[in-house]
């Protein structure tokens, strides 16, 4: 059944153009270690971050909220108290995921249980607390999320899941030089790899995971970005100064985009895009499994250019004396229209650079 419903997602994500010409379906933001620097503690939510509701406010298309975990320094009825005061001046619902500082029958008191599911939109959303076994999701937590997928995932487009720990982080593995907060509060090891991630794999859905437990100072990382075949990792948070941020979420019709927003200072791109921090490397960019050109041939009036990399490319049409017959940009994980009216049959070929820097070409054949 899993792989009937992959087809058929598959052929719409085929007729899907670039995200960002098509409307806003709803948004939503995730904040990480909202409490801030943990060497300056104070009662309620980071200041920066409490200054910038006014936007989130008046985005218009934004419809809920999550914290990622460590909302307080310290689970007492005093901190709790003062975070929901400024938690209560966003006209939105707030869900949080509970990190390590916010565990504690404090919490279960006022929200209830550590881990829920909820559907929005067509779209399925979880909360999950790793921290209640050392940052795995197992025993009755894991049944729930086996559970709640199972009993979804035909129904639903998007998945997405939020968390507090990075819990696909190791000082050893592919993340390494990725500085979450407090690396002495690594376990050792957590099942990501041996359960979650296979679970997750077995599932057709866009799956994005958020997670909260970066950015507390200046000396950690702001954020992370990493996508793999159906999952997308997120990290983020605040605490670091300039480097303060959230991630803003646009879901689209076929899509999902994600924006990077600097919430300390002028500017909200000032920290650049989530995309460009991709663990990917542009040096070994492989444009043959990032670039798709369809239908090819194609005689239609137009073809599509599907950029599936984290990476916004220039590219250049031509054909085979190298007059050029379109240039242009195609952004991060989009796809492109090409109309070819007026085009001359025969061969051309799309020429990609990053940074002008050439990383590979493709030829389409014009009838």
């Amino acid at each position: 059944m899993k792989k009937i419903f992959f087809i058929l997602l598959m052929v719409a994500q085929v007729h899907n153009l670039s995200a960002q010409n098509d409307t806003v379906v709803y948004s939503f933001f995730a904040a990480g270690h909202t409490y801030g620097n943990p060497n300056h503690p104070h009662y309620g939510l980071h200041y920066p971050f409490v200054d910038y509701f006014p936007t989130i406010n008046n985005y218009p298309s934004m419809k809920m909220g999550f914290l990622t975990g460590d909302v307080v320094k310290h689970p007492t009825a005093a901190y709790w108290d003062s975070a929901q005061i400024d938690i209560d001046k966003l006209n939105m619902p707030v869900y949080i995921a509970v990190g390590n500082h916010d565990m504690g029958e404090e919490f279960i008191n006022r929200f209830g249980d550590y881990y829920y599911s909820f559907i929005y939109n067509n779209d399925l959303f979880i909360v999950l607390t790793p921290g209640l076994d050392a940052w795995n999701i197992s025993g009755d937590q894991l049944a729930f999320l086996e559970n709640t997928l199972d009993s979804n995932y035909t129904s639903v487009n998007n998945i997405f899941i939020f968390l507090h720990e990075l819990i696909w982080w190791s000082p050893t593995n592919e993340y390494h030089n990725v500085h979450i907060n407090y690396p002495p509060y690594y376990p050792g090891s957590t099942n990501f790899d041996t359960v979650v991630k296979p679970l997750l794999l077995s599932y057709p859905n866009n799956i994005t995971i958020y997670a909260g437990d970066l950015g507390c100072t200046n000396a950690v990382s702001p954020f992370m970005y990493h996508h793999f075949d159906n999952i997308t990792l997120i990290g983020s948070g605040m605490g670091g100064g300039v480097r303060d941020n959230i991630i803003i979420t646009n879901v689209y019709n076929d899509s999902v985009y994600y924006d990077l927003v600097a919430i300390n200072g002028s500017d909200p791109n000032a920290l650049g895009e989530i995309y460009d921090f991709s663990l990917e490397a542009i040096d070994t960019f492989d444009a043959k499994k990032a670039i798709d050109i369809f239908p090819n041939p194609t005689d239609s009036g137009y073809f599509y250019v599907k950029n599936k990399s984290s990476y916004s490319l220039n590219l250049r049409m031509y054909n085979i004396s190298g007059v050029e017959s379109y240039s242009g940009k195609i952004k991060k994980t989009s796809t492109l229209a090409i109309k070819t009216t007026g085009m001359k049959a025969g061969v051309y070929f799309l020429s990609f650079t990053y940074n002008n820097k050439a990383i590979g070409v493709k030829k389409i054949v014009l009838r």
